[in-house]
């Protein structure tokens, strides 16, 4: 699990919070993701955001709205420049 004041977390946050003018859920999942390997074996800080709800996660027929695509797509694209703007200079 990372901390919430990890940058990584934090550049999510912002971006979340620009782009929807509101505070975000910072929680764990309560479902495996590949985050295991590449932070646990590997130590490279990852943090989940996705589309969708978590009790449709790898589910039997998973669904996913199309409005929660559009807005995965739209913090995908500024969650970059929001880690790089929080980095120290």
């Amino acid at each position: 699990m990372i901390e919430e004041r990890h940058p990584a977390c934090q550049a999510l946050v912002a971006s979340y919070q620009s782009l929807f003018a509101k505070k975000p859920v910072v929680d764990k999942w309560t479902f495996s993701t590949n985050g295991v390997s590449i932070m646990g074996r590997y130590g490279i800080p990852c943090v989940g955001f996705g589309p969708g709800h978590e009790d449709q996660a790898h589910a039997p027929n998973e669904l996913t709205w199309k409005w929660e695509l559009v807005q995965a797509a739209a913090m995908y694209a500024v969650i970059p420049q929001a880690f790089l703007d929080g980095l120290p200079a």
